[in-house]
């Protein structure tokens, strides 16, 4: 029964943890003229009870470097805030929200298009989500925008696949960690079957953005399926499912259940676990089972 108190204690625990992060990601930003000026906006609230401690931190922006396995670089990017102002240095963006505020930073779409990552940190737990725009090549007509959610640092994800039709899907990862990590792309059919992979080597920092029909060939994609995303470090992940007209909407990873089967089978080969047996399959009910 110990043991079984001691289980449960670590789950808590976990959940905890994982509810009261301070730093999250943003697997993609861009910013720029490509065909058209990309923004990206993003918002941040404090969920605290208004009144509350302010919190304070800090949005670090980090461009790709397509010189894989090179490590990424700073992205200097101007920002504005909800009121037009001139916000952050470099590739840093400070910000000081107290609790039920809210604030609002979009970048000014100036410049050569630049694509990278964002890490947020703060002193109290935050929640934020941001927008990708696409306006005429004046800037003055939006074409098309989705919202991206925030993202945590996982290990093994999948993206959708979905390519039928004209359309494309664009994928973005990134690795916040310190050291490079080797990343596997596996494309797995409707039916489960592996039918693409590659591996690259992506340094620390660093981040890739390319449509599934430039990391495999175009004739070789099946039209519907998932990538999956594994490496021996932790990746945040993105996409976006652009329609033949250039319209987009946002595609966001999905875990993988593989990952909560070794816990699963641990709590099965001990009976003194049989009280949260049952837990521990509901928790992996609750993850697609991509492969």
């Amino acid at each position: 029964m110990k043991r079984v108190f001691l289980v449960c204690v670590l789950i808590l625990s976990s959940a905890v943890i994982s509810f009261g992060q301070n730093t999250f990601y943003f697997a993609h930003v861009v910013n720029g003229n490509a065909g058209g000026v990309w923004k990206t906006t993003i918002f941040l609230t404090n969920p605290a009870v208004a009144g509350t401690a302010t919190s304070s931190g800090s949005i670090t922006l980090t461009q790709d470097n397509p010189s894989l396995p090179a490590a990424g670089s700073a992205m200097n990017v101007s920002w504005v805030n909800e009121s037009g102002q001139s916000v952050g240095s470099g590739n840093t963006i400070p910000f000081q929200i107290a609790g039920g505020q809210t604030r609002k930073f979009i970048s000014t779409g100036t410049g050569a298009c630049a694509g990278g990552f964002a890490t947020v940190t703060s002193t109290t737990p935050i929640s934020g989500t941001a927008v990708f725009s696409l306006y005429n090549t004046a800037g003055t007509q939006l074409i098309a925008e989705a919202g991206v959610p925030s993202a945590t640092a996982l290990p093994k994800q999948a993206i959708f696949v979905d390519v039928g039709g004209g359309f494309d899907v664009g994928v973005a990862y990134s690795n916040p960690g310190v050291a490079a990590a080797n990343v596997t792309l596996s494309v797995l059919n409707a039916n489960a079957q592996t039918v693409l992979t590659t591996t690259q080597s992506l340094g620390a920092g660093n981040h890739k953005a390319a449509f599934l029909t430039e990391f495999f060939p175009p004739a070789a994609l099946p039209p519907t399926g998932t990538m999956q995303i594994a490496s021996n470090g932790q990746l945040t992940a993105i996409a976006l499912r652009f329609a033949p007209t250039g319209v987009f909407t946002t595609l966001p990873p999905v875990v993988v259940a593989s990952m909560f089967e070794p816990a699963v089978q641990w709590f099965q080969q001990r009976p003194w676990a049989e009280p949260i047996k049952t837990l521990a399959r509901l928790m992996a009910a609750f993850q697609y089972h991509l492969g």
